[in-house]
């Protein structure tokens, strides 16, 4: 008889072994549990926030590579599949072609798909008991508030990523099918659960976060830029208002970064992108010693000659997306042509002990979210200053562009900056464009071109998940519970 979700029946919470921490780690040294999670963890606050520590382990993975060949690094890895699913980047070899060619990696018995499935569903499992058990610790009550605080954004998070995955965009498919939700911890015995609506998704999602904004009030995180605090939580709040087309509430949250943090000065961003102690850097990832992504990492895949260690060098800038770039430009200074028929991009340059941090959200991107936000309700004038902010201090020309070119303009200039940060594909959904691939995209990797709101954009459901779902039709939509794998979605 079928049960929960495949992908989460053997995924406890992820325990604890804190006498193995070690000083120059970002988190607990933790090993996974194969079973509900036990609630002796949580008599003590030090138990919870090493069960929070262990989710938070879980977001790098460490699955990739080697036998098993998940390719599953955490949120580096979906950011990269989300790069090199866009217009702007070539793939030259390497395992990133595979998602680079459309080779199949949306469809349900591919490996990728029951990858995305089962990271995050395995996370928001160990943050359900995390939710479910820390108000039974001892212990400081603002200690136990601030790390349910962490839980609930850690859920919302997991739960927007998952519909950004797995269904078309919010503003055209409300009322098409979810993801399964899930709110207490699991086992083997959990009924599964439906996908419902992705309107009741996106509901859980802001309900998580909110709640999450709350909870963090006088959190400080330090120097943890893993860590969700409140900052990082509305940093969120805003990418899921900006799908969601709430555009007052998108600009609130931008703008509440805005004032927190400083833009991304050219020398730091010719710097390298990788060192989180950059001003602008809301959320990133330090990788250690013992904590690393290895050759796994985005820096291996960049094809510019500068690491030290071994790379993949296979990342390169389609010609297409360069001829965007004014010459006086500080981001084009940074991209080179390579072999008179390719260019290379230096934006991403490992540190020497080849343990360079990874970004996940900077200013910037809240500087062009509320410009979107503001072009989108009228506000040309404010939508025009924001986004020139930027375009001056790049040393680029700065858009004189009305009504929808002016959106065109922003959503150029996102693509212009934002460039291997992991936005590409959740980008071309959200926004609705076709995929559109010339130049000497032909010449490496194959030409590739899909019309707006294509399936191929968006992962089916696991072949797995399907079988073992019982509240799941095994069938493609609309008359099943599968996304289709081709054609176009017409809303």
């Amino acid at each position: 008889m079928k049960k929960i979700i495949n992908s989460i029946r053997f995924t406890g919470l992820v325990a604890l072994v804190a006498l193995m921490v070690t000083a120059c780690s970002d988190f607990l040294n933790t090993t996974p549990s194969t079973s509900v999670a036990d609630t002796d963890v949580f008599n003590t606050i030090a138990g919870a926030q090493a069960a929070l520590n262990g989710s938070y382990y879980h977001m790098r993975a460490y699955n990739g590579g080697g036998a098993n060949r998940e390719d599953d690094w955490g949120i580096p890895t979906i950011q990269m599949m989300s790069d090199v699913f866009g217009e702007d980047m070539i793939v030259w070899n390497g395992w990133y072609g595979y998602d680079y060619n459309y080779w199949g990696h949306t469809r349900g018995d591919i490996f990728r798909s029951s990858q995305l499935w089962r990271f995050h569903y395995r996370l928001i499992n160990n943050v359900n008991s995390i939710i479910a058990y820390t108000d039974n610790c001892s212990g400081s009550e603002t200690e136990k508030q601030h790390i349910k605080g962490q839980a609930h954004a850690i859920r919302g998070w997991a739960y927007f990523n998952l519909a950004r995955l797995f269904q078309q965009t919010y503003i055209i498919a409300k009322n098409m099918p979810g993801v399964p939700i899930y709110l207490e911890p699991t086992n083997d015995q959990t009924e599964g659960k439906p996908r419902g609506t992705l309107e009741e998704t996106y509901k859980q999602i802001v309900a998580d976060l909110t709640t999450a904004e709350t909870l963090l009030e006088g959190f400080n995180r330090g120097s943890r830029i893993n860590t969700f605090d409140q900052s990082v939580t509305q940093g969120v709040l805003a990418q899921v208002y900006q799908v969601m087309h709430n555009w007052p509430k998108c600009e609130e949250y931008a703008k509440k970064l805005l004032n927190k943090y400083p833009l991304t000065t050219n020398e730091q961003y010719t710097g390298g992108f990788s060192d989180e102690t950059v001003p602008s850097w809301i959320w990133g990832m330090r990788q250690t010693e013992e904590q690393n992504m290895h050759d796994y990492s985005p820096f291996a895949m960049w094809a510019n000659g500068t690491r030290s260690c071994y790379t993949f060098q296979c990342f390169y800038l389609a010609d297409v997306f360069v001829d965007y770039f004014d010459e006086s430009d500080i981001r084009f200074q940074q991209i080179e042509r390579w072999w008179g028929i390719i260019w290379a991009s230096y934006k991403f340059r490992d540190k020497d002990d080849c343990r360079g941090s990874i970004v996940f959200m900077r200013t910037e991107e809240m500087l062009l979210a509320a410009a979107e936000a503001c072009a989108y309700q009228g506000k040309e004038k404010e939508a025009k200053e924001l986004l020139w902010k930027l375009q001056e201090m790049r040393n680029a020309t700065r858009t004189e562009a009305s009504g929808n070119d002016l959106l065109e303009a922003i959503w150029l200039e996102r693509r212009k900056e934002m460039y291997g940060e992991g936005h590409a594909l959740f980008d071309l959904v959200r926004t609705q464009k076709p995929l559109v691939r010339a130049g000497n995209h032909d010449a490496y990797g194959g030409s590739h071109q899909f019309p707006a709101r294509s399936w191929r954009f968006i992962f089916q459901i696991p072949n797995t998940e399907l079988l073992n779902n019982d509240a799941l039709v095994d069938d493609i939509w609309p008359a099943g519970d599968q996304n289709p794998y081709s054609g176009e979605y017409k809303p």
